[in-house]
């Protein structure tokens, strides 16, 4: 009985998917709960909030792929749907080429700017050295930049509706990450740079085993050099371009809280608005780990006409959203006590902090249900525009409400909630266009 249940959810990609991305993020989340603990007691609040912070600034480099990530995805999953294997493995290759030249001119760029500025002082950290900061960063962006590279592996495994490589992907690297760091606690060595070389180096194992595995069950798909096709780069960038702008978007909008809490109310703040995020963590989870094989199959579907499917995946999600909803009510009235005895009494944040970060966390939500789809049928230049007026928008309110209200965390959070609310609105209705013209 338990065997044919097991057949019938492999059989059903989607589905087999989305559980696998339950069972592998569960265990994620499970080692990232443990592990924060002990990077709190490894680096103490300052350092903790600084490491947040180098995060955030090494994490954007993530997403100037100038959008080849998502356009490989898109087309890599067009390519299979019509069984041409030639034309995918131009687009992998191609991919790659352009990804290794971007990461390459980032590196020279970021590593000639650091050398250029006062980042202590322009960040307001005073208990470290311009040299010493910066010799973390340039450790750190040395590796983003590597595994930024290697990261398209993700994409691969999501364009060939692979989603649970990608999810055992992310927890490797967190365990390879948790190892690592528990070695450097058992052996005391409180070093920020020692820390940069285990993050970095986790993730660039884990992308290494798993782009290996992947390619030895797909030989078919193993690229060259002559593979590498200037002709498949405007398919690429299309709608990859596009995507990268929204996506842009959402970063600087959820980014540069951190910029701007260390700015103007120090970097001790940074620690407890990242430990709440974090709480807020589980339903925006919940969320990737059911949308993320949803984008290439709502491609598929998209390309083979099937409009009915469309419709019931987002009707699926709308009753999904209202699960999160439930949950994110139960993360508020629960938050408070949960994160004083997780942190070890480390962590006391505000109970207004906590409505105001699971405000955020159902807009986030709401807006992922529509954007998964609209990313997987193609984004129109509307929508980018509006994003990028959010984004300003979010900057904006945020700096208005610390500077003259000073509402200090809270008014960050609020401008992220006042940016995201025109989503509510938007998104729904841009869907149903795009459904109406199938």
């Amino acid at each position: 009985m338990l065997k044919e249940k097991i057949r019938k959810i492999k059989a059903n990609n989607l589905l087999f998917n989305i559980l696998s991305n339950f069972i592998f993020k569960g265990l994620g989340i499970g080692i990232s709960f443990i592990s924060i603990p002990i990077m709190l007691k490894y680096l103490d609040k300052n350092n903790y909030g600084l490491w947040m912070l180098i995060l955030s600034i090494t994490n954007w480099i993530y997403t100037f792929d100038i959008g080849i990530g998502n356009g490989l995805k898109n087309r890599l999953a067009e390519s299979l749907s019509k069984k041409n294997e030639r034309e995918a493995k131009e687009y992998i290759a191609t991919s790659y080429f352009f990804v290794t030249i971007i990461s390459v001119v980032f590196f020279l760029f970021l590593y000639i700017i650091l050398h250029s500025i006062n980042l202590s002082k322009l960040l307001n950290i005073d208990y470290l050295n311009n040299n010493e900061l910066n010799k973390i960063l340039i450790i750190n962006i040395g590796f983003v930049c590597i595994n930024f590279i290697f990261s398209l592996c993700n994409n691969i495994f999501l364009g060939s509706q692979k989603a649970y490589l990608s999810s055992i992907n992310s927890v490797l690297s967190q365990v390879l990450f948790f190892v690592f760091l528990l070695g450097l606690f058992y052996l005391k060595e409180n070093s920020m740079v020692l820390l940069s070389l285990s993050y970095g180096l986790g993730i660039f194992l884990s992308h290494i085993i798993l782009t290996s595995y992947y390619f030895y069950k797909n030989n078919s798909l193993l690229f060259e050099i002559k593979n590498i096709s200037f002709t498949k780069t405007k398919n690429i960038f299309g709608i990859g371009l596009k995507i990268f702008l929204v996506q842009i978007s959402g970063l600087i909008i959820f980014s540069t809280d951190n910029f701007i809490i260390t700015k103007y109310t120090g970097i001790e703040n940074v620690a407890v608005y990242n430990i709440v995020n974090k709480l807020f963590g589980i339903p925006l989870l919940i969320m990737s780990l059911i949308t993320a094989p949803i984008w290439p199959a709502v491609t598929k579907a998209f390309y083979e006409g099937n409009k009915e499917w469309l419709e019931n995946v987002l009707k699926k999600l709308q009753k999904i959203f209202y699960l999160l909803l439930v949950l994110t009510i139960i993360i508020i009235i629960l938050g408070k006590s949960f994160v004083k005895i997780w942190t070890l009494n480390e962590i006391n944040p505000s109970f207004s902090l906590i409505i105001t970060c699971g405000l955020a966390t159902l807009l986030t939500c709401f807006s992922n249900i529509y954007s998964t789809i609209i990313f997987g049928i193609g984004v129109s230049w509307n929508l980018v525009f509006i994003a990028l007026f959010q984004a300003i928008i979010n900057i904006v309110v945020s700096l208005i409400a610390i500077i003259y209200f000073d509402l200090g965390i809270i008014g960050v959070v609020l401008g992220t909630c006042f940016s995201m609310l025109t989503n509510i609105f938007i998104l729904p209705k841009s869907l149903k266009i795009m459904i109406g013209k199938i």
